[in-house]
């Protein structure tokens, strides 16, 4: 078991449901990796930010960033400590809600994730202008 967790993937998606009894069972509904809009701004009522780490013994904070095509930040999470797992072999699986998230512009967005304070990964997000198509009669 590592000191530092390491980031095996990270998924955005509309919807998580999480099992009662199997805690670790969880469910992404609906994953996308962008969204397409005839007009800016867009504003999306609720996306989840869902990520795997490999486990670690010690306690950690992780927190989602949003960057604009810019670079600069337009969103982000709470910092949330994660508690240390029994062992090395399960894995630290974290959530975040972004409610209201508001892209000003087309273009690649970046979701980020920090593990005290440090960026261990990212999953870009295209926001792309819808063009009508000219409807032919």
């Amino acid at each position: 078991m590592g000191d530092k967790p390491q980031l095996i993937g990270i998924i955005l998606c509309e919807l998580i449901l999480q099992d009662v009894l199997r805690r670790d069972a969880i469910s992404c509904v609906n994953i996308h990796s962008g969204v397409m809009s005839p007009q800016f701004p867009v504003q999306l009522p609720l996306l989840y930010g869902f990520a795997q780490l490999t486990g670690v013994n010690k306690e950690f904070e992780y927190q989602f960033k949003v960057a604009n095509p810019k670079g600069e930040i337009i969103a982000f999470s709470p910092a949330t400590k994660v508690q240390p797992l029994p062992n090395d072999n399960v894995t630290h699986k974290i959530i975040n809600a972004f409610t209201g998230l508001t892209f000003e512009t087309e273009g690649s967005y970046l979701f980020i994730l920090e593990v005290d304070g440090e960026v261990i990964g990212a999953l870009p997000f295209q926001v792309v202008r819808m063009v009508e198509e000219p409807v032919v009669a």
